[in-house]
């Protein structure tokens, strides 16, 4: 029979206590209004500002999250774009002029609308996200629209307010054509997890006016609701599958459920064009994370691996009894991302521990 040292005892009843709960942050909607305010909402509807004096006075601020939290708004009043942090501290990005729309390929490059030029540009980074150079594009389509958005094969569309039409390109910026017309001063778009794109006609006079229209992926439209909107602009997806609305001319945020029915979420704003959801439920396991590679290092440091998407944040948090509360846990660290995709943790302090649990989660 082999005898394990205390180290290998320590190890097996690491392991067979070891389990990685992730617990994800809801959704977190984002809207900007007239009045230069960017404010937050929870499930509940509400609200809370992050900011409150952002510049929209020559048309909207474009917001858009990348996939760890951060907020993006594109002041064309400014020609500037800011980055917000989950806690709110906001940072310069980088300047591009006249930047108006937002949106995150499935690759994480940032895409933004440049009305002044009638173009769509995706920038370069310096030093990833920390600093856009001045707003240099490596690739550039000339394109009239003041929002953007992406399919799941990561072609882009935009809405031509003034024609009338929605025009797709493809992601290597290869102009494919208008796909709609007839529309009514569109603003908003947004694609479901099915593949159909919805669209907002802002327009309050005539055909199709405060409407949201829809469109398979095969190209047939159908209007998906027109109760309780007035001058609808931006347009996003919970990760229930919700669709969420705000209303410029009531200063409401409609949310409608996916089979159309309508209710207010948020009301009170001024003027609200932008939307912008952090989904937090769609980019995390929603079940338990499976450890790799756990290994004890000299000195009874312990250390373990798991995989999830990749440019995520995690926080480790432990105890030596299951049983408390989860308030109760230990913050012990954060983890390294190795590479793409693989997270990495060590904890120096299982030399003080017979066992020790560990559940993770979103900042």
């Amino acid at each position: 029979m082999k005898i394990c040292s205390r180290d290998c005892i320590q190890l097996a009843l690491v392991l067979a206590a070891f389990f990685l709960n992730f617990i994800s942050r809801a959704d977190i909607v984002y809207v900007w209004s007239n009045d230069g305010t960017v404010q937050k909402f929870g499930a509940n509807g509400d609200g809370t500002f992050v900011t409150n004096n952002l510049s929209g006075w020559n048309g909207p601020v474009g917001l858009a999250c990348d996939n760890v939290g951060n907020l993006y708004a594109g002041v064309p009043g400014e020609s500037y774009i800011w980055k917000f942090s989950p806690d709110d501290t906001r940072s310069l990005v980088g300047y591009i002029d006249s930047v108006s729309g937002l949106a995150f390929d499935k690759s994480g490059n940032l895409f933004v609308t440049v009305p002044n030029y009638g173009e769509v540009d995706e920038l370069d980074y310096l030093l990833g996200f920390q600093y856009i150079l001045n707003g240099l594009s490596i690739n550039r389509v000339s394109a009239s629209s003041a929002v953007l958005a992406f399919d799941s094969q990561g072609n882009f569309y935009t809405a031509n307010g003034s024609e009338n039409i929605i025009e797709k390109f493809s992601s290597n910026f290869t102009d494919i054509g208008t796909i709609a017309t007839n529309l009514n001063q569109p603003w908003g778009l947004a694609f479901d997890s099915g593949g159909n794109l919805y669209v907002a006609n802002s327009g309050t006079n005539g055909l199709l006016k405060n409407t949201i229209v829809k469109f398979t992926p095969g190209g047939v439209r159908s209007t998906f609701a027109s109760m309780g909107l007035n001058s609808p602009q931006g347009l996003a997806f919970d990760s229930a599958g919700n669709l969420y609305v705000v209303n410029s001319g009531n200063g409401t945020i409609q949310k409608f459920a996916t089979n159309g029915v309508g209710s207010v979420f948020a009301s009170g704003l001024n003027s609200p064009s932008s939307i912008a959801i952090f989904p937090g439920l769609n980019l995390w396991s929603a079940t338990a994370i499976k450890l790799s590679n756990p290994k004890m290092q000299p000195g009874g440091i312990f250390q373990f691996d798991f995989v999830d998407n990749a440019g995520l944040v995690f926080t480790v948090l432990g105890t030596t009894n299951v049983s408390l509360p989860f308030t109760n846990w230990t913050v012990l660290g954060v983890t390294t991302e190795v590479s793409p995709g693989l997270y990495q943790f060590t904890d120096p302090q299982t030399t003080n521990n017979q066992q020790r649990f560990y559940r993770i989660r979103s900042p």
